[in-house]
C-alpha cells in the first residue's frame, strides 16, 4: 500500500513540476520578445535585429522545452537549429591572431606583372623568384606561379605565343588580306580583294574580279609590294588562292590563320561587314561598274574622312581647322556626311 501511494506521489509531482517549468520557461520567451520588440521600436529599424544574447537565448530554451519554444513567434522553427549549428561550429572554431604567413604586397605583385607582362614574356615563376631575391623579396617560386595564374585569370597576362602578342610584336609592318564576295540583283557575283594596314586601319589596295584566282592575286601582291617596300607581315585566310603564293618573293611574311578561326583576321573580317553595312547594302546592285563606284567612294570616305573607334582617328587625317564655319559633305548620295570646318 504504501510503495503504491509512493509512486502516486512521486508522478504527481513530477506532472506539476514539468508543468510549473513550462510555465517558468514560456515567461522567460516571452519577456524576452518583449525585450526585443521594444529595442526594435527605439532603433526604429525595418527589420528584427537580434543580438548574440538574444540568439543564444532562444536556442538554449529550446533545449529545455519543446512547449515554451511553441509559442515563439519572431523566427521561424528550422532559425533556431541553425543558430545552434553556427554556436558549436564558432565554439570549436580555433582563434587566430596572425593566421598563416604574411600575405604577398600589392607592391611585389604589381612588380611580378611588369617583369612577366611588359618586360620579360619568357620568364617563369623560377625565374622571377631568383631576381626578386636579388632584390631581397625572399618568395617562393610557387607563390609567384599563384600570382601569375591570378593575373592571367584576370586577363591581364597573355599567353606567350597569343595571337594578340603576335599583332603587337609586328603592329608597324602588319597588314591583313581577305575577298568579299558581293553578289547583285541578277545573281551575278564579283569578288572584292582588299589590303588593309592594320595600324592605322587604311584601306592600301582594293581590286574587283569575276575570277578570284591565284593569277589575280599573284599580279595585286606584286602591285603592293612595289606600292609599299620594306619587309611586311601579310595575314589570310587558308583559301588556295592565298597558301599557294610564295611571299618571300616580295620581301613579305605570309601568315596563315588557324582553320575556322576567323577571329585571327578579325580586323579585315570586321572591314568586310562595315562596307556591307554603311554602303552595299542600302543599294540595289545591278553592274560591276555601280558596284566599283560604290566601293570606291566609300573607301575614299573611309580613308579621309570617317573616324575610326579603334584608333580613334581617321586613317589619312589631315590637320583640323579649329575654327570657322561648320560645313557638311555628302557622301554616297546622302547616306553618310562629312563635317569639317572652313577656313576664314
Amino acid at each position: 500500500m504504501f510503495s503504491i501511494m509512493s509512486s502516486l506521489l512521486n508522478s504527481v509531482f513530477k506532472v506539476i513540476f514539468t508543468k510549473r517549468k513550462n510555465i517558468i520557461f514560456t515567461m522567460l520567451l516571452l519577456k524576452k520578445e518583449n525585450e526585443i520588440y521594444r529595442r526594435h521600436l527605439n532603433l526604429q529599424k525595418k527589420r528584427l535585429i537580434f543580438k548574440k544574447s538574444d540568439k543564444f537565448t532562444f536556442v538554449m530554451l529550446n533545449a529545455l522545452s519543446k512547449r515554451a519554444i511553441g509559442h515563439l513567434t519572431m523566427v521561424k522553427p528550422e532559425t533556431l537549429p541553425n543558430w545552434q549549428h553556427r554556436f558549436i561550429k564558432n565554439f570549436w572554431t580555433y582563434k587566430h591572431n596572425s593566421p598563416g604567413r604574411k600575405p604577398v604586397t600589392r607592391d611585389i605583385k604589381s612588380l611580378i606583372l611588369e617583369m612577366m607582362k611588359q618586360d620579360n614574356p619568357l620568364w617563369g615563376c623560377k625565374k622571377i623568384a631568383n631576381e626578386l631575391r636579388k632584390l631581397n623579396f625572399y618568395i617562393h617560386y610557387t607563390t609567384v606561379n599563384k600570382i601569375i595564374q591570378t593575373f592571367r585569370k584576370q586577363g591581364l597576362i597573355q599567353p606567350n605565343g597569343s595571337w594578340r602578342r603576335f599583332l603587337k610584336m609586328h603592329w608597324d609592318s602588319l597588314f591583313a588580306m581577305d575577298f568579299m564576295a558581293i553578289d547583285t540583283l541578277f545573281g551575278k557575283r564579283f569578288y572584292l580583294l582588299l589590303i588593309m594596314e592594320l595600324k592605322t586601319r587604311k584601306i592600301i589596295r582594293f581590286d574587283m574580279t569575276e575570277n578570284p584566282c591565284r593569277e589575280f592575286v599573284k599580279q595585286r601582291i606584286e602591285l603592293f609590294s612595289e606600292e609599299h617596300p620594306g619587309k611586311k607581315t601579310l595575314i589570310y585566310d587558308n583559301a588556295s588562292q592565298f597558301t599557294s603564293i610564295d611571299y618571300s618573293w616580295y620581301d613579305i611574311k605570309g601568315v596563315n590563320i588557324c582553320t575556322a578561326a576567323p577571329n585571327m583576321n578579325a580586323f579585315v573580317e570586321r572591314l568586310n561587314g562595315t562596307i556591307r553595312r554603311e554602303a552595299l547594302d542600302h543599294f540595289i546592285l545591278v553592274s560591276e561598274k555601280q558596284v566599283s563606284r560604290i566601293v570606291s567612294k566609300f573607301v575614299s570616305y573611309y580613308n579621309n574622312q570617317r573616324m575610326h573607334q579603334g584608333i580613334g582617328m581617321i586613317p589619312d587625317a589631315e590637320v583640323e581647322v579649329v575654327k570657322g564655319n561648320i560645313r557638311k559633305l555628302s557622301i554616297l548620295s546622302g547616306l553618310h556626311h562629312h563635317y569639317y570646318r572652313l577656313s576664314a
